[in-house]
């Protein structure tokens, strides 16, 4: 028995993740369209979900066989049971050269694991949770709660970001480390993804100068 992830699947991960990825993003559009919105808003989230594992399992891939290669295996068991924690891989989303293209109210609505939060409650009917306990005195939640404009935010969300990487790759006849990745950005898909209308309003150039600032403020808070 290998004991430790072999290459060839920690291609096969960044790929399939990113495909499945590809996936349920055009199945929430579909439930969308039918005014399915809390089932829309969740499979947007898990999609948000797969594009994450795929960029943070290739992220570790390409730092290892370019630096100082693979961790021990006690390391690299310990990282990919992060993979199976939702509010980890929604986090992950976010890499450190991106995050400033995001609002930063979503992105530490994220961090706070709310938005896993509010997929559970587009899934489930049940009370809300006080740390370990059941708020017995809550209201019943119900998906029903998820609105339109939940599932059309979320949705947009990710078209916004996967019409920038698909055109950046047709640009630049590349954008992943992984080649069998950049093959899934093809011209067929920005034309499917084009068909979306909305904008999110999450993403965009407008948030780097908060990002900024929110920095400044917290850097004069620590002098």
């Amino acid at each position: 028995m290998t004991e430790k992830l072999s290459k060839y699947k920690f291609k096969r991960i960044v790929f399939e993740s990113f495909k499945n990825g590809l996936r349920l993003h055009f199945d929430s559009i579909l439930l969308y369209s039918n005014s399915s919105f809390p089932s829309a808003f969740q499979l947007s989230v898990l999609a948000m979900e797969e594009f994450a594992k795929s960029n943070w399992v290739e992220h570790y891939y390409w730092s290892s066989i370019t630096n100082d290669g693979f961790p021990e295996k006690e390391f690299e068991q310990k990282w990919l049971k992060e993979l199976y924690l939702h509010s980890s891989k929604q986090t992950a989303f976010f890499s450190l050269d991106d995050i400033w293209s995001y609002s930063p109210k979503f992105v530490e609505f994220v961090k706070d694991k709310k938005l896993d939060q509010k997929k559970q409650k587009a899934t489930y009917v049940g009370l809300d949770r006080i740390k370990s306990k059941i708020d017995v005195t809550s209201r019943i939640s119900t998906p029903q709660r998820i609105k339109e404009k939940d599932a059309k935010q979320m949705v947009s969300l990710l078209n916004d970001y996967l019409k920038e990487v698909c055109s950046r790759k047709l640009s630049q006849e590349g954008y992943f480390d992984i080649y069998e990745k950049d093959e899934l950005l093809t011209q067929d898909l920005l034309t499917k993804l084009d068909k979306w209308e909305f904008k999110s309003g999450l993403r965009g150039s407008k948030w780097f100068n908060e990002w900024i600032s929110k920095w400044k403020k917290t850097t004069a808070n620590n002098v």
